[in-house]
């Protein structure tokens, strides 16, 4: 374990702790012969041990006023999961409620909670299911928002889902960044596992040739599986059914149908989910849970811990026999009276 010091130029102060092994702070009784006195093997120990104590709680002191403190420290989690980067829209679209088809095939939106009420609701008990995971989210409307990078603190996580929903989404989304950056949150990290990129939107993109080439090699690389829940709003033509007449060019025409087709181009795992409502977007985050179990190995960073707790708790302790003998001291020798004669 690594110890530092906030102030260490205190330490300079350690030598005090000697004092106590030349005198202890305790006032003299004076005899006119110390030979009178006989010996005393317990208060000769209790003597010792009050020295003693009170060396260790100065120095437990001057350590406690130098900033005593645990330096950080890696520790790794074996479990079964994966290292989840989730990525929440936060685009206007977001706020509103989810889209249904009718029966005469007209799309209609729906009544109850807004697409990113049930999200957050939904991710809030995806991520308490899951605690042996690394978790990482990232906001994206304009521009994304790094959240928390993958983390196994889940009660950071669960706080920031639920900050998502304070304020209006904005009207731009650009989810080629978004991707971007979520998966450059992968840098710098063994693989350890399962690794899966979590696309949680309710729109869709127009990337160009040089951002589909980057997000490529960068998920090859990193060996990423893609998950793209898909929140279907009005006017949306669902992912599921293609434009039935027209050529490919004009099929990718619609934002969704392209970035669904480059996803599953894209050479690596990639599953498509499409929710109308809460329910359906419940049951696609139960199927991605029941896929993502697999054995990990996570490496967790802690910062530095101080432990002036424990420093000035020890010299409290140590320095109360020294406080103790102290108060119940003879301090005067007192003559007694002369037994009177029968």
């Amino acid at each position: 374990m690594q110890l530092g010091f906030d102030d260490p130029w205190l330490l300079l102060a350690l030598p005090l702790a000697l004092l106590p092994l030349l005198r202890l702070p305790l006032p003299s009784v004076a005899h006119p012969n110390l030979r009178l006195i006989p010996q005393d093997p317990p208060s000769r120990l209790l003597e010792t041990v009050c020295r003693l104590a009170a060396v260790a709680g100065i120095v437990s002191l001057v350590l406690g006023f130098a900033g005593l403190s645990r330096g950080e420290r890696s520790i790794e989690r074996v479990g079964t999961g994966a290292e989840v980067v989730i990525l929440l829209d936060r685009s206007r679209s977001m706020d509103h409620t989810f889209g249904r088809n009718t029966n005469n095939e007209q799309m209609v939106l729906t009544r109850g909670e807004s697409k990113t009420t049930a999200a957050r609701r939904v991710l809030d008990a995806f991520i308490a299911s899951r605690p042996g995971d690394a978790i990482g989210l990232l906001l994206f409307s304009t521009k994304p928002i790094n959240a928390l990078p993958l983390t196994t603190r889940h009660e950071a996580l669960q706080a920031a889902v639920s900050a998502a929903g304070l304020g209006r989404g904005l009207a731009e989304t650009d989810i080629g960044l978004a991707l971007y950056e979520g998966l450059r949150l992968f840098d710098d990290r063994p693989y350890n596992g399962s690794r899966v990129l979590m696309l949680v939107s309710d729109g869709g993109a127009q990337l160009d040739a040089v951002t589909r080439e980057t997000l490529t090699r960068l998920a090859r690389e990193y060996r990423v599986s893609l998950y793209w829940i898909y929140m279907r709003g009005r006017g949306s033509p669902g992912l599921d059914k293609p434009l039935e007449e027209g050529s490919l060019a004009q099929q990718d025409a619609v934002p969704e149908l392209f970035l669904n087709r480059f996803f599953s181009e894209m050479g690596i795992p990639y599953q498509a989910y499409e929710a109308e409502d809460p329910e359906q977007l419940q049951a696609a985050i139960n199927d991605i849970d029941r896929l993502q179990r697999l054995p990990t190995r996570t490496a967790e960073v802690e910062p530095p811990q101080p432990l002036s707790a424990w420093t000035f708790g020890s010299a409290l302790v140590l320095l109360l026999p020294v406080l103790l003998v102290s108060a119940l001291q003879v301090t005067r020798w007192y003559k007694s009276a002369a037994p009177s004669s029968p």
